[in-house]
């Protein structure tokens, strides 16, 4: 998935694709131009209003009909930025380089764009949407220029005493041996041929799952043409196809393996259905389905605030949808079978399935 859940320590993409120091350090730490919004913000928290509108309303000229409750979001989405961005330099990231490198390639970006754009493919309307504090979501370039940087970001609050460096070969290390066990155990030593990586964002969990099943063809699969020219810019070794997850337009069963990376809590839950639907129609008989991504029920037991705090960033974390996923009885209810799920790390659950050799 994207750029995104960044690093969410009980919890915190993307891209990767964070959430929980977004509470308190996000809207603590943010660094705003407008310092008496940022007094208010930190005192009255979600029942600054009245002042926080004032204040808007006379530095930005933002209309005085603002709902308090939408402001504040973009508030504390503003300062989410400023921290997760301050907190990966300190770190040792060079985000700003990061970007500032992507930047310098924008030619060559731009032909990948046009080569990887497929007309065709709509947008749903829960996609145009502001994700992961970008207003135009994940259909900018602003957005894909700062995917390496987001994703080296994703797990800085998992493990303590760690590098940046080391805590991502933990965890996604963790990802590719468990996948490749799972994958082993039914299959012994005849390694899949073809793998799919739907939502692959800037392509890093495609060239995971390489590394992982170096003889395996991989293809990564995402709705932002823009992440698409960023991942191929880097890993031109892989094939990138622009298409949407519910309906691919690719070939029944036609893959051993389909990973999902931080897709699902991005998704409504009618999307998140139609997505493993479409999982199923792909794999060929007995291939296995990977899906790594935030645990929903660990995000909906936060305390109110830290919850909202999130949500700012992820529109569809909520009741009713990510919050409401039983993935192992939606994948059995599939006709998925050999289910499991583990925890990958401190945040983030592995969920494996094998589909029937009878369908």
């Amino acid at each position: 998935g994207p750029a995104t859940p960044a690093d969410r320590p009980a919890p915190s993409a993307a891209a990767p694709r964070g959430a929980l120091p977004l509470v308190a350090a996000g809207v603590a730490l943010a660094r705003r131009p407008a310092r008496r919004a940022r007094a208010t913000v930190c005192r009255l928290g979600p029942t600054a209003s009245a002042e926080l509108l004032e204040v808007r309303s006379a530095e930005q000229g933002t209309a005085s009909d603002v709902k308090p409750w939408q402001f504040l979001s973009g508030i504390a989405k503003d300062a989410a930025r400023a921290w997760f961005v301050q907190r990966a330099e300190d770190r040792g990231i060079a985000w700003r380089f990061s970007v500032e490198k992507m930047q310098a390639q924008q030619e060559e970006l731009e032909a990948k764009y046009q080569e990887l754009r497929n007309e065709s493919v709509a947008y749903p309307s829960y996609y145009v949407q502001p994700f992961h504090g970008y207003d135009e979501g994940n259909l900018s370039w602003r957005a894909a220029h700062e995917l390496e940087a987001a994703t080296q970001s994703m797990c800085l609050g998992y493990y303590d005493g760690m590098t940046w460096q080391d805590a991502q070969e933990e965890f996604r290390g963790a990802a590719r041996n468990s996948i490749r066990d799972y994958w082993e155990g039914s299959h012994g030593a005849c390694a899949p041929q073809s793998l799919l990586d739907v939502g692959c964002s800037g392509g890093y969990s495609s060239q995971e799952m390489s590394k992982a099943f170096p003889s395996a063809s991989v293809t990564g699969l995402d709705l932002s043409p823009y992440f698409l020219s960023v991942a191929q810019q880097n890993f031109p070794q892989l094939r990138f196809v622009h298409a949407n997850a519910e309906d691919t337009g690719l070939p029944s069963n036609s893959y051993d393996m389909v990973t999902l990376n931080f897709l699902l809590h991005e998704l409504p839950l009618e999307a998140t259905r139609n997505v493993l639907s479409e999982a199923l129609r792909l794999l060929k008989p007995g291939g296995v389905l990977a899906v790594l991504d935030v645990d929903p029920q660990r995000l909906a037991a936060l305390p109110a605030f830290r919850r909202w705090a999130f949500q700012v960033t992820e529109p569809w974390c909520k009741e009713g949808e990510y919050f409401s996923l039983d993935l192992a009885r939606e994948l059995r209810g599939l006709g998925f079978e050999e289910t499991t799920q583990s925890s990958n790390d401190p945040v983030n659950t592995l969920t494996l399935a094998r589909k029937r050799m009878e369908n």
